[in-house]
């Protein structure tokens, strides 16, 4: 990774607590599904994916969850809503369009995520379309609320291609919402029950990637077809001997 100065652009509340970074980065480079490290004052370093496409630049987009005012990322917001330039480190991550998901499945690609996991798998998206990618992808995103939700004007767009199927998931279901509820891996199987012949993009927290992963390999998605960071810095567990 190399160090690179960026120009803050906008920092943008889009829910309750998610933050919208745009950054400027002249004479960079990054494949779709790679992050950056945000480096603070104070030595620390904070890894987000980068939410936009390669050819969205020179601008770059993040998403900040920021539900703890004691956390790093409050931290990390504060600093990008005092400063004009930020340090970063990047770019970062092998779960990227270059690694071998495209040859492993031509003809379908999950990309899947939990929360502020939505950059990655966004980013990944809009690389597709760009490349003219001609298999289906199948872009689903859970949420705990309703409210938690958000780039919506992006979501009714990515849905007009035709090759696509763009899915919101709601853990919690209200009165108020009127789409899909429930697990993430549910809808997924509901709508493809055999993955035998798909590649997945996972991002969210170790638990839900591999929580994930466990409910869709019982339907025939094979491992080395499966791509998560989390797998770089939390192997899986080993699975009991029955």
């Amino acid at each position: 990774m190399n160090e690179v100065t960026a120009k803050v652009k906008a920092v943008e509340l889009v829910n309750k607590d998610v933050y919208q970074v745009t950054l400027e980065m002249d004479s960079f480079s990054f494949i779709a599904g790679q992050y950056v490290m945000i480096q603070l004052p104070t030595g620390e370093q904070v890894p987000y994916s980068i939410g936009s496409a390669p050819g969205e630049l020179p601008l770059l987009t993040l998403y900040i969850l920021v539900s703890d005012p004691d956390s790093l990322a409050h931290k990390v917001v504060a600093h990008l809503r005092q400063s004009s330039e930020v340090s970063l480190k990047a770019p970062g991550g092998d779960c990227h369009l270059e690694s071998e998901a495209l040859s492993l499945a031509s003809e379908h690609i999950l990309l899947i995520a939990g929360g502020t996991g939505f950059a990655q798998v966004k980013s990944l998206f809009s690389d597709l379309v760009a490349r003219h990618f001609e298999g289906k992808i199948s872009f689903y995103w859970g949420v705990r609320t309703p409210q938690d939700a958000f780039a919506e004007a992006w979501l009714e767009s990515a849905r007009q291609h035709d090759n696509v199927s763009v899915n919101l998931v709601v853990n919690d279901g209200s009165d108020e919402w009127n789409g899909r509820t429930g697990w993430l891996y549910e809808a997924i199987l509901a709508d493809h029950p055999d993955l035998s012949d798909s590649a997945a993009f996972i991002s969210g927290s170790v638990g839900m990637v591999y929580g994930t992963l466990d409910q869709l390999e019982a339907k025939g998605l094979k491992e080395n077809n499966c791509f998560s960071d989390v797998f770089a810095y939390a192997p899986r567990p080993e699975k009991p001997q029955l």
